[in-house]
């Protein structure tokens, strides 16, 4: 479903803008999503009224201004790790320049070792993928039953997720499927 960012703040809507021609000019050094899977998190965050949401792998906040636009609408917050001091300090200048800052809350740090708040409705992995599991381990049972658990890069790093992979397939704890969009997406419910 598409947004209709005619909706979006302008402010919004032209920080997106900005970081997608930066990445089509220079070979997308920072690996943003495409925007079709940020449409996507958007949406799914504003139909299912989702209010707390963990992300892994900040990077410059292209992902996470498109996650935080839509949890203005449900009155919710972003937490968003990122270890590399540069994307960290890039993605809090686009967070203000696109008017969402209110709703981020970023970590600095590597994934698996940061203190985090209790439990989210949410997780969106776009970090280092031969570490999925690790984050998936540290951050599950912060989960709440019936949270959505989005993978990014599923089949454009196919080899790096299949542990990811055989991983979400065996536990008892996901209903997962895969979503042929953007570079793949696992999308998986926590039902225990």
């Amino acid at each position: 479903m598409k947004i209709n960012t005619q909706q979006m703040n302008k402010e919004t809507e032209k920080v997106l803008r900005e970081i997608e021609e930066d990445a089509r000019q220079n070979g997308n050094p920072n690996w943003i999503i495409s925007r079709e899977v940020g449409e996507f998190l958007n949406n799914l965050i504003r139909t299912n009224n989702i209010k707390r949401v963990l992300e892994v792998g900040t990077s410059i906040g292209y992902s996470g201004t498109w996650l935080a636009e839509a949890l203005s609408h449900t009155n919710g917050k972003l937490y968003t790790i990122e270890s590399h001091e540069n994307r960290f300090q890039t993605a809090k200048a686009n967070f203000q320049k696109a008017g969402v800052e209110k709703y981020v809350e970023q970590i600095k740090g590597h994934a698996p070792d940061v203190a985090i708040p209790d439990m989210f409705d949410m997780l969106f992995l776009d970090a280092t993928k031969v570490e999925y599991v690790s984050y998936l381990n540290t951050f599950l049972f912060h989960m709440r039953i019936g949270g959505i658990i989005v993978a990014d890069n599923v089949l454009s790093h196919a080899e790096k997720m299949k542990n990811y992979k055989e991983y979400i397939e065996n536990s008892p704890h996901l209903e997962n499927e895969l979503i042929e969009m953007g570079t793949g997406l696992y999308v998986s419910k926590v039902i225990a």
